[in-house]
């Protein structure tokens, strides 16, 4: 902008406008300021962007790869009832279950296997380690690079039992070896 513009348009603002002008420039002048303190670019905030893009992607994907597997699960259904008409349906539903099964379904299954003792105690020791700061910088990182969300499938993955005595380890309600005495107690109850 040129200085004359600049004068001109500050001549403008002082001098010629009412105070409802002066009020809406006020305003204006604070969403600016606010854009480019949230990570906008003229007016666009391109994190936000491209989180809805990404969502976007996201759900178009998932349509299409649950379509695809539909068709093959169709087509595999057409071809059993074909070749080996002696199964019920329920046989041919684990048959389809078992050769192409749902990636949802895959998931909330893995999520109910247990994990053995030295896996939970290295969960549970280090979302201690991070809940009351003893972790390592480097040990974050390569936490957050593997898993980018591991505290909440940390989290998921413990059984109710020792969530409740983390919980009250990190309230102050019990202190760290009532805490590890409780966990090993839990642990020993869960595999008899």
């Amino acid at each position: 902008m040129e200085r004359d513009e600049l004068f001109s348009i500050v001549d403008l603002i002082l001098n010629h406008s009412s105070d409802g002008d002066i009020e809406v420039l006020m305003e204006a002048i604070k969403r600016r300021a606010k854009g480019r303190n949230s990570g906008t670019f003229r007016g666009i905030n391109p994190e936000r962007l491209a989180k809805e893009s990404a969502a976007v992607l996201n759900k178009q994907m998932s349509y299409s790869v649950d379509s695809i597997r539909k068709m093959i699960q169709e087509f595999a259904v057409g071809v059993i009832q074909k070749e080996a008409p002696e199964l019920d349906e329920s046989q041919i539903k684990d048959l389809m279950d078992s050769w192409i099964p749902d990636p949802s379904q895959r998931k909330a299954k893995k999520n109910k296997a247990p994990l053995p003792d030295d896996v939970l105690l290295t969960m549970i020791r280090q979302l201690l380690a991070f809940s009351v700061g003893t972790m390592s910088a480097s040990e974050q990182t390569e936490l957050y690079n593997n898993i980018p969300d591991w505290q909440k499938e940390y989290w998921s993955r413990l059984p109710d039992g020792i969530r409740d005595v983390l919980t009250l380890f990190l309230k102050g309600s019990i202190n760290e070896e009532s805490c590890w005495s409780q966990v090993y107690s839990a642990l020993e109850q869960q595999s008899e």
